[in-house]
């Protein structure tokens, strides 16, 4: 049985599901951006592709796909991008000005040196091309508490609790997992921030009933504007400039 089938992991569901009955998701709205900012006939490319892409619909209307990884078995099992190969983000093997539309999923935070990742997706995009990431927060506490502890216990906890695959357990250093970082980053490699969003996720405590009741708490805390720079994940929208 998987984690999300359990019965707790049902009930902690349905007491969120009553409390946000019309809540989309950090993925759902990635898959929004992202849908957006690849113009008609575009060409995409996607930096940490992995095995799937949460905005797997919006990639096949693009004329040709291209994702690279640092896992080649995770490439092996992806079936949406047309090209996957190989390759390190931060030496991109592509041309300038080669790409409409850059994307990015759960990667930026795994990023020992964002600058240069940032500059090598710049220098691939067209002028007017777009990034869009979704990431890590680094203001939440899900990752503060997650540095306080060394990662072979993270991982054991993302194996044993949240039943996640091992090859999800990449390291993480959050170099440019605020807004503020991100702006500071964008400016000084030819990108300028469109719009930024930040979006909630209690379910790494649905393991438990009072903890995820707690979350949900931190949940309803954070929808305030002052307080939303604290919600789990962020989302980026970037321009190339000319």
């Amino acid at each position: 049985m998987s984690y999300t089938e359990t019965p707790r992991y049902r009930r902690c569901q349905a007491l969120f599901d009553r409390a946000y009955p019309n809540f989309r998701n950090a993925g759902q709205v990635y898959a929004d951006w992202v849908a957006e900012a690849i113009p008609a006939d575009g060409v995409v490319l996607d930096v940490g592709c992995g095995r799937m892409s949460l905005a797997a619909d919006a990639l096949r209307r693009a004329r040709r796909t291209v994702g690279i990884d640092l896992v080649a078995g995770d490439l092996r099992h992806n079936q949406t991008i047309h090209l996957p190969l190989l390759a390190d983000a931060t030496a991109l093997p592509f041309p300038a000005r080669a790409f409409d539309t850059v994307i990015s999923q759960w990667v930026i935070e795994h990023f020992d040196c964002p600058a240069d990742a940032l500059r090598e997706m710049a220098r691939v995009l067209r002028p007017g091309g777009r990034v869009i990431a979704l990431t890590t927060n680094a203001n939440n506490y899900v990752p503060l508490m997650g540095r306080l502890v060394p990662d072979s216990a993270r991982n054991l906890a993302i194996r044993r609790l949240l039943r996640r695959p091992a090859h999800e357990s990449h390291k993480t250093y959050y170099r440019a997992n605020t807004a503020r970082q991100l702006e500071r980053l964008a400016a000084g490699v030819g990108l300028r921030v469109r719009r930024t969003a930040y979006v909630g996720n209690p379910f790494y405590f649905a393991f438990n009933v009072p903890l995820f009741r707690l979350a949900l708490l931190f949940e309803h805390l954070t929808d305030s504007r002052p307080l939303r720079g604290l919600k789990l994940y962020l989302l980026a929208d970037l321009e190339r400039l000319p």
